[in-house]
């Protein structure tokens, strides 16, 4: 018979580090590999039989997802779970899931009803189980998001909320029945309020999931219980559970950068400030000419730019700067503006010593911002004000927030200059004004200032 000739490819195109990746993912999430073990290159191999650079690709891969870490010394363990970890992420994807409610239409509340209440059924039967396996729990939590991914602000939420989703099933081991049922009861609030089409209670009752997760006072784990956790498999070690816990404290100094985090930073960089532009198409020849490392590096820093939205990648075909959609632009500068003003609002404590910093630093860019209003943004322009807005909505306060917005906002900043988008004339003295009066004001308080000050990004004349 002829060999017929689909416009599409039947069986989709498969590359080996994405397959590398999913099976470490799988051999990470069932305890295959345990918490703290190391990742080595060469015993990956052995045990996967590919090469190194898929291995490289996949274990970086694992180290964005937050499934992975590294030391200062480079060695690439399993993360540990934690429990504070979990809250925070939880924390995080209920911000996502008060945006989302916020911007929802009628039938995607409805749908997102229902889908919490899977939610909700997962997390009780967790919590009264003897066994307190939470995988029913990770899968209802990705299960929600598909309700709200047939528009450009709820794919790109989407997108954050699955990145979340990885690690949250490795920390969510970490929480007690107790934790499972506190959030529980709080989705009910959520679910009871969509129903009744009260989306403000909703965003709101999203927001309370977490508060009343407090930390815990002490340890839970005895003192046998590391000796219980120690094991060692033929060939590698698994490290104690107390042992991890300290030497994961101590990886956060001094972690020396990659070769790929300087290419990554030069690439992203070139494509902000117009060295390379939309559309043009970047070859690992040229790249590795240009900047004088090899391609190992430079598909890395590659990979971490297609996740960000600044680089379309098509396997075995092209790699070429992003062109931004208009649509794509205003989801990522409504998502930015929802996620700092619910950390401002999180951190507010409305001292005036509070009130006087944020004049303070209002009054410090009002001339780099008043120079750039009503004219289309700048990579300088955008790079201080994200970091001015970051710092006084406390983003620091949250680990998970911050690598979500890391990834956001240069999607965000690509989208700006490419498709001339600027502060109008008088915004930022508004913003100063707002951010600096009362939370009981209309518009007064840091969090609902920020929010309208990122929403007033808009085309301007160049």
């Amino acid at each position: 018979m002829p060999v017929p000739t689909p416009a599409r490819p039947v069986i989709p195109r498969r590359l080996q580090k994405d397959a590398v990746f999913e099976h470490l993912v799988g051999a990470i999430l069932d305890g295959t590999l345990r918490p703290g073990e190391r990742l080595r290159d060469a015993e990956c191999e052995t045990w996967l039989g590919v090469s190194r650079t898929p291995i490289r690709v996949a274990i970086a891969k694992l180290e964005q997802v937050q499934l992975a870490e590294t030391s200062a010394r480079r060695a690439t363990s399993v993360t540990v779970p934690r429990r504070e970890v979990a809250v925070d992420l939880l924390a995080v994807g209920c911000a996502l899931l008060a945006a989302v409610v916020a911007s929802a239409g009628l039938d995607e509340r409805s749908e997102l009803g229902r889908r919490l209440t899977g939610l909700v059924d997962a997390s009780r039967a967790c919590s009264s189980s003897a066994d307190g396996s939470v995988e029913g729990v990770g899968d209802s939590w990705a299960a929600v998001w598909s309700a709200v991914d047939d528009h450009p602000f709820g794919r790109l939420v989407v997108r954050h909320a699955q990145r979340l989703s990885l690690p949250l099933r490795l920390h969510l081991r970490e929480l007690s029945a107790d934790d499972l049922g506190v959030v529980a009861d709080e989705l009910v609030d959520v679910r009871r309020a969509l129903g009744s089409g009260l989306v403000d209670a909703a965003a709101a009752a999203c927001a309370r999931v977490t508060s009343r997760l407090v930390p815990p006072d002490v340890q839970r784990a005895g003192p046998s219980d590391s000796c219980e956790a120690s094991a060692t498999t033929e060939g590698r070690g698994v490290l104690a559970r107390g042992n991890d816990v300290a030497r994961a404290s101590a990886r956060a100094t001094l972690v020396r950068p990659r070769l790929s985090d300087d290419v990554y930073r030069m690439i992203l960089v070139a494509i902000l400030d117009g060295t390379l532009v939309p559309d043009e198409r970047l070859a690992d020849d040229e790249l590795t000419t240009w900047l004088g490392v090899s391609r190992t590096p430079i598909r890395f820093a590659l990979e971490r730019l297609d996740e960000r939205g600044l680089v379309d990648m098509a396997p075995n075909r092209y790699t070429r700067v992003a062109r931004p959609d208009v649509a794509d632009v205003v989801a990522a500068r409504d998502l930015y503006a929802r996620l700092v003003s619910w950390s401002a609002d999180r951190h507010s404590t409305n001292r005036r010593a509070d009130r006087a910093e944020i004049a303070a630093a209002t009054s410090r860019l009002l001339p780099v911002a008043t120079r750039s209003e009503g004219s289309p943004a700048t990579l300088t322009t955008v790079t201080c004000l994200g970091a001015t807005i970051r710092r006084l909505a406390s983003v620091h306060g949250s680990p998970a927030l911050s690598r979500e917005l890391d990834i956001l906002e240069p999607r965000l900043a690509h989208g700006l200059i490419s498709c001339g988008f600027g502060l109008p004339p008088g915004s930022w003295r508004t913003f100063s004004s707002a951010a600096c009066a009362s939370p009981d004001a209309p518009g007064g308080g840091l969090g609902p200032a920020a929010a309208a000050l990122i929403r007033s990004l808009s085309p301007q004349g160049g």
